[in-house]
């Protein structure tokens, strides 16, 4: 009786086999050689068929099951046959095949699940498959087990191609919950097996561009994860994405999802190229933004003339049909300038994170930073401050664009949006870094000019912010104590005096007037806030006059803060914006420990400082009102008083109450007396122990005082008898 070539087992990959020479040759017939192995594979499962060591109850068992069982038992049961032995139980693995590429959306998720399992557990090795033709078919030791191995693994590779194009197909279905799970199904296979991760990360990545936002962002979500488990798949990844989003029709959603994942990449230093072409990619989507951005405005001009027209009068029923499409065309307008704002974001966020990782040539530099420079005029506020951070970093390497950095962030100190931004703390922190980094005192005088003056227009946390960032970066240069400590020492007439001593003193009205006209240009030496360059505006010629009016500010931290930088003292507190915000404030207010804030996102901007709120003492607490009030914080003093003088009146009102209850125990010891006396003088009367006697309630008018009963005489009489009174004066 024949034997099998091969043993049965599990995972046919782990079958050790005659060792062969891995060069493949050319020459040999691979289409005759390749239908004898299919043959020899065929007939290797014909005889496992009939050898197999089940028994006749367990086949008829298998037989029912396939043939009457319901869906899934079908599906189980060709499982369970593969799992045994999947190089011997081909025709099993062909009918679940079938059943994967079923029209019926049901019955081909559940076969694809089940094959898809079976693919990650048992029939994928952890290496790419073979073609036939690519296996060393000329060398003379081949044997039939090999031809086998290899047939079968031909067949194996075409199944699981034909797997992923079902996969593929299903990725575009209409129901949401089939694509996401199909999504879910690319990033098994992806990330356990790499047998097609071409095709798969494809397939994956085209998800970042899916119509619901779900399926998206759960999509760029699979990709860090992708890469936590494969670091060296990054590149790989970051090409694929390129290939998204910089595709002439890419949508704007698909190009958010896809800058978006790749501005949270990790790097190292190890990992230069990917950063490089990070940076290639980001600068590439910056000029596309642009130039979509130009060609909406433009549209949107054309829009607003034709809106204009429709306003003026012409309200034919044709053209109110375009008046209404015009609307709908400038909503869609909003939403994707909205969009682009977002994607111009991620991509500056994305530049920073990567730039201090590439290595970049001159000519990249060269090419971009016009691009860079025009987002800071035609983007958002917000997007401005991200793209001078960038700047910023590279004017560090790049001293050519020093000067038009410094030109650029001293124009953005008055732009009125500064006011009502939300990363006035990452701007404060990026305008600081750039102070202390300039090393001409001239225009660092002057950007301190201008921060004084445009600080009157913030509010007070804004304020504060700026007096102890200008109090550290005193510190760091001292010559800046001059615009505070000494005299603007430029005048004319004390000019024009000096030159007067210097000649004769019989002088004529023509020789004075050429003596002024000879003395420097005193328009040459004025503070200049117009001009472009703060180097250039004489500012260190001046004092800085514009803050004293803080001295009298309404609000107690910013006239502390003012009057220190003029007395030269210096300012330990961390500058965090939101210690002295009206809601800061106003939570004093609310007597209970507050819940613990995270400050990750945004505003305070150091650590230090984000735990300095959860660290102030309770105001309604003795700790706080025991302290001495030249210890409490400015801020904090209207607290401190307010407590202070409760805490007295409730002391004054508290013993005033307690003089007021001694007072009603007398009168209640007074009243208690009173009955004892009545009743006395009723026990007297024994003629009047026979009458009935009425009860009454009397209670009390005056709040406060208890009840009390006491017994009226019916027949007790108004006046005394007779006999009474003469009783009365015998005894």
């Amino acid at each position: 009786m024949p034997t099998l070539h091969v043993q049965p087992t599990r995972r046919w990959y782990l079958i050790t086999l005659p060792p062969l020479s891995q060069s493949v040759s050319k020459n040999s017939p691979t289409s005759d050689i390749q239908t004898r192995a299919e043959s020899l594979l065929r007939d290797e499962n014909t005889l496992y068929e009939k050898t197999n060591t089940l028994s006749a109850s367990d086949r008829s068992f298998y037989s029912s099951m396939l043939k009457s069982g319901t869906l899934k038992d079908k599906i189980s049961t060709l499982c369970v046959l593969i799992d045994e032995s999947a190089i011997h139980t081909v025709k099993s693995l062909d009918m679940l095949m079938g059943m994967v590429r079923k029209k019926s959306r049901h019955e081909a998720l559940l076969a694809l699940e089940s094959m898809k399992n079976l693919m990650i557990e048992t029939l994928l090795p952890d290496r790419k498959l073979k073609y036939f033709r690519d296996q060393p078919l000329g060398d003379p030791k081949v044997t039939s087990s090999h031809l086998i191995i290899w047939a079968f693994e031909n067949h194996l590779k075409t199944c699981y191609f034909e797997m992923i194009r079902v996969i593929e197909a299903l990725s575009h279905d209409v129901l949401v919950h089939v694509r996401q799970q199909m999504l879910e199904f690319i990033f098994e296979l992806l990330r356990e097996k790499p047998e097609q991760e071409q095709n798969l990360l494809k397939l994956f990545i085209n998800k970042l561009g899916d119509q619901d936002k779900k399926i998206a962002s759960k999509a760029s979500f699979l990709v860090q994860k992708l890469l936590e488990v494969h670091p060296n798949m990054k590149i790989f990844v970051v090409r694929e994405i390129e290939q998204l989003i910089l595709l002439p029709n890419a949508n704007a959603h698909a190009q958010y999802y896809g800058i978006l994942s790749l501005s949270q990449l990790m790097l190292n230093k190890k990992q230069v190229d990917v950063a490089n072409k990070l940076v290639d990619i980001y600068f590439a989507m910056f000029r596309k933004l642009l130039g979509i951005n130009a060609n909406n405005e433009n549209d949107g001009n054309k829009k607003n003339k034709k809106s204009k027209d429709v306003k003026k009068g012409k309200t034919s029923g044709s053209k109110g049909k375009k008046a209404n499409n015009n609307e709908n065309k400038a909503s869609l307008y909003v939403e994707e300038e909205s969009l682009n704002s977002k994607i111009l974001a991620a991509v500056l966020t994305g530049v920073n994170r990567a730039f201090p990782f590439a290595k970049i040539d001159d000519k990249v530099y060269d090419k971009n930073i016009d691009t860079l420079f025009r987002i800071t005029y035609s983007g958002t506020f917000n997007i401005s401050i991200q793209a001078l951070v960038l700047i910023f970093h590279i004017s560090s390497v790049k001293e050519s664009v020093t000067d038009r950095f410094y030109r650029t962030l001293y124009e953005s100190l008055l732009d009125p949006r500064l006011i009502t931004t939300s990363k006035q703390a990452m701007y404060m922190n990026l305008l600081f870094k750039a102070l202390r980094a300039d090393k001409l005192l001239a225009r660092v005088k002057a950007f301190v000019k201008r921060i004084v003056q445009t600080a009157a227009h913030h509010e007070p946390p804004f304020i504060c912010g700026v007096f102890i960032s200008l109090s550290k970066l005193i510190q760091e240069k001292p010559g800046l104590k001059a615009m505070m400590l000494q005299p603007e020492g430029y005048d004319v007439h004390d000019i024009v005096l000096e030159s007067k001593t210097k000649k004769s003193k019989k002088r004529t009205i023509t020789d004075v007037d050429a003596d002024v006209s000879n003395t420097p240009d005193s328009s040459s030496l004025k503070y200049d806030p117009h001009k472009r360059a703060p180097q250039y505006s004489n500012a260190d010629k001046t004092c800085l006059w514009e803050l004293c009016p803080f001295i009298d500010h309404f609000h107690p931290s910013v006239s502390l803060y003012a009057t220190q930088l003029l007395d030269g003292i210096q300012n330990t507190t961390e500058p965090d914006l939101q210690l002295h915000t009206l809601s800061h404030f106003l939570e004093r207010f609310v007597y209970r420990n507050p819940k613990k804030k995270d400050m990750k996102e945004t505003v305070a901007i150091t650590n230090k400082a984000s735990t300095s709120a959860n660290m102030e003492v309770n105001v309604n607490s003795e700790e706080f009102w025991r302290t001495k009030i030249e210890d409490v914080p400015v801020d904090q003093i209207f607290f401190h008083k307010y407590f202070t003088q409760k805490l007295s009146s409730e002391g004054v009102t508290r013993k005033k109450k307690k003089e007021r209850k001694v007072a009603d125990n007398d009168k209640e010891t007074d009243s208690e007396e009173e009955e004892e006396i009545w009743r006395a003088i009723v026990a007297d009367r024994p003629e009047d122990k026979r009458a009935k006697i009425k009860v009454d309630t009397a209670e009390s008018q005056s709040k406060g005082k208890r009840k009390s009963k006491r017994q009226k005489l019916k027949h007790l009489p108004t006046f005394a008898s007779f006999d009474d009174y003469a009783s009365m004066l015998d005894d």
